[in-house]
């Protein structure tokens, strides 16, 4: 049996984007396309992804327009799959992939990005339900990487006045501003994420800003679903209409 036997192929149903991912690794969800298109792009700056997984949100980005993303991930079996994932969607010349530790600070330059785009583990050690796997449980729970390893890295990689991207947990919000802060990392647009409206939201994305004077836009909700199993408006546009569940889950494997 080979190291390819649990890896399956997925429909991102954006720019005909497709990855290989393994079902007992992270794998990515909606959250990453929901950071992605809160990011702004432009096809002349540099962009950062810490813990890039499967390098979802790298081809998203470039999708989008994004001139070059370099896509960092310690895990090497995940660095591998975002490697190919990359090879594979024919992005080479638009997303580099660095195997490594993004807290090392002889990997990458200081300010070297004018964006950092980050998806962070969610939950506390000690909270949350625990992932079984070492690599899953290093991508939801704080075992290796805490918030402040995220921001200080984001504050040392990002320009001055360049922009740093976060999805979070909502009930982790106020401790993500006040880190924000603490790292100098003004916050400046905001928006909540519900699942249905009349819902406690339970994700919230956030833009920093380095160095930036004081003032947050808080924009309106994000509600995922317009009913019980139907995507929103505005998430079904990002899919062109396709039905996200249905392909997504049609994997095919190898």
């Amino acid at each position: 049996m080979t190291e390819h036997v649990k890896e399956r192929l997925v429909d991102l149903l954006i720019d005909d984007l497709k990855i290989w991912q393994r079902p007992d690794e992270f794998c990515f969800s909606l959250d990453t396309v929901i950071l992605t298109y809160f990011a702004t792009v432009h096809s002349k700056r540099r962009y950062i992804d810490l813990g890039t997984g499967t390098a979802a949100i790298p081809l998203l980005l470039t999708s989008r327009g994004a001139g070059t993303v370099t896509a960092v991930e310690i895990n090497p079996v995940m660095a591998d799959l975002a490697r190919r994932n990359v090879k594979m969607n024919e992005r080479e010349h638009r997303i580099t992939v660095i195997e490594g530790d993004y807290r090392d600070r002889t990997l990458l330059a200081a300010e070297a990005f004018d964006g950092v785009i980050v998806n962070p583990p969610y939950f506390s050690v000690g909270s949350g339900r625990v992932a079984t796997g070492v690599g899953r449980a290093m991508a939801r729970h704080e075992t290796v990487t805490a918030l402040d390893d995220v921001l200080e890295s984001s504050y040392r990689l990002v320009k001055f006045h360049g922009h740093v991207w976060l999805i979070y947990r909502a009930e982790r919000l106020a401790e993500l501003l006040v880190g924000m802060e603490r790292y100098r990392l003004t916050p400046k647009r905001l928006r909540m994420i519900h699942s249905l409206v009349g819902r406690p939201a339970k994700l919230v994305v956030v833009e920093g800003r380095k160095g930036a004077a004081a003032g947050m836009e808080v924009e309106p909700p994000l509600y995922v679903y317009e009913t019980s199993g139907v995507y929103s408006e505005e998430v079904m546009s990002w899919y062109g209409g396709k039905d996200w569940h249905t392909v997504s889950c049609a994997n095919t494997h190898r």
